[in-house]
């Protein structure tokens, strides 16, 4: 059995700050098969990075980033880098062969709309849409998108009719599916790729693992985690394929 992909959960965000170019890079040091960023939409329709709403909690900063312009975000730094990074840096910094997956913070029209036209601008063939709703991923394949979406999906209920519209694959997080492996387990017969979000629960950070839930989801059949220290997973996941003497 092939190992899980290991997503870097906003950049490997262990290390450094989430959604920001040293993230990224270390990502891509760390090998992480793909790098999850946060997209939104600026007031004047600039896509950005970001994993909120607002910048108070990156840079103390009340800005709604849907309501402020472009230039005005770009004077808010954390860390000596952007506090919501604009997409072109994360493509100047991600090389194209690395596989991108972008959760859509934002579903509007219209920043569906600017999303895909730059992803197809940009020739990258790695790219992969997380989206939280079945309208944004009808409005999505409307626009022409044909490659993978993950379904970042709010309401489990409608697991069905993401993958009937076109969903490509699923995510679950750990504390549910660990609660209760039902569900995965049917994706999993129905031969549906499904990752899982590590952490969220016993006080763990969206994104942080602990070794023995990590080994316990991939038996049951996970195809992908995200992670916020991907080669700390990769080590623990390597140790358990081992055989033991």
């Amino acid at each position: 059995m092939s190992q899980p992909l290991l997503i870097a959960h906003r950049g490997a965000s262990a290390q450094h700050r989430e959604n920001a170019p040293a993230a990224w890079q270390a990502a891509i040091a760390a090998g992480a098969a793909m790098i999850e960023a946060d997209v939104r939409m600026s007031a004047d329709h600039r896509i950005v990075i970001c994993h909120d709403a607002d910048l108070a909690r990156i840079a103390g900063s009340p800005d709604v980033i849907a309501e402020t312009p472009f230039a005005e975000l770009q004077r808010h730094s954390a860390e000596d880098a952007p506090a919501a990074p604009p997409l072109s840096q994360l493509f100047a910094t991600v090389p194209p062969r690395q596989p991108i997956l972008f959760d859509v913070k934002d579903e509007r029209p219209v920043a569906l709309a600017l999303l895909v036209e730059a992803a197809l601008a940009s020739g990258r063939e790695n790219l992969t849409f997380g989206l939280h709703r079945v309208e944004g991923l009808r409005r999505l394949r409307a626009l022409g998108w044909r490659g993978d979406v993950l379904g970042l999906l709010r309401d489990m209920s409608e697991a069905e009719a993401f993958f009937a519209e076109g969903g490509t694959i699923l995510r679950l997080w750990e504390g549910p599916a660990l609660a209760d492996p039902r569900s995965l387990a049917a994706h999993v017969a129905a031969h549906r790729p499904v990752w899982i979000t590590t952490g969220g629960c016993d006080g763990r950070r969206a994104g942080d693992h602990a070794d023995a839930s990590l080994r316990q989801l991939r038996d049951l059949g996970a195809t992908g985690f995200l992670v916020n220290d991907p080669a700390a997973c990769r080590a623990v996941l390597t140790r358990y394929a081992e055989p033991q003497a």
